[in-house]
């Protein structure tokens, strides 16, 4: 488990699949997070997804429930995929990604702590040199937190992904080692 001041990111058990069920059943929610808002799974689909991560058997894949800590109410999903492991030091990456289901705790600095938190695994914890951030051009909230975070633009990706019956770009973010140590960027050191 990993504390924050607010939030605690824990392992996703067998019980939250109904929360991240809901979630990723909800137009909203799955814009944002995906930009897929027609994104819809069974439940038999999402138990057989997080199959082998319940079981630890993902060692690339950590998923997260973001728990409020007072009341340890399920708030969203917080996920670190690791590219590859390539030999120590050299070329590791990883990607961050997290979507806050319950919207009255939208805006309130949720997103900063598990964002947070999720950099110091990355980071001071699994020795990653970079770290990215993908989303659709027009989710304003997504890139304003990579920003907040020290994530800086890398590349955009014309007309890649297509919902509401148009093309959106893609922005691609990144951060790297000395960049994080650099601004300590983490809201709970």
């Amino acid at each position: 488990m990993l504390s924050g001041k607010k939030i605690v990111l824990r392992a996703v058990e067998r019980d939250d699949l109904k929360f991240i069920h809901a979630w990723q059943n909800d137009e909203e929610i799955m814009r944002l997070a995906r930009s897929l808002p027609d994104h819809t799974t069974s439940m038999v689909a999402l138990e057989a997804d997080y199959e082998k991560i319940l079981k630890g058997e993902e060692p690339r894949r950590k998923e997260y429930i973001i728990e409020e800590r007072e009341g340890r109410t399920p708030l969203g999903w917080a996920t670190l995929t690791i590219q590859g492991w390539p030999r120590e030091g050299i070329g590791r990456s990883g990607e961050v990604g997290l979507a806050l289901g319950e919207r009255n705790r939208w805006r309130k600095g949720y997103g900063a702590e598990a964002v947070g938190l999720l950099l110091k695994v990355a980071f001071e914890q699994l020795n990653l040199h970079r770290v990215s951030w993908w989303t659709f051009a027009e989710n304003a909230a997504s890139l304003g937190l990579a920003r907040k975070m020290g994530f800086k633009e890398e590349c955009r990706v014309r007309d890649s992904v297509f919902f509401d019956n148009r093309y959106h770009d893609s922005v691609g973010l990144g951060l790297l080692r000395d960049e994080y140590q650099a601004t300590s960027p983490d809201p709970v050191r």
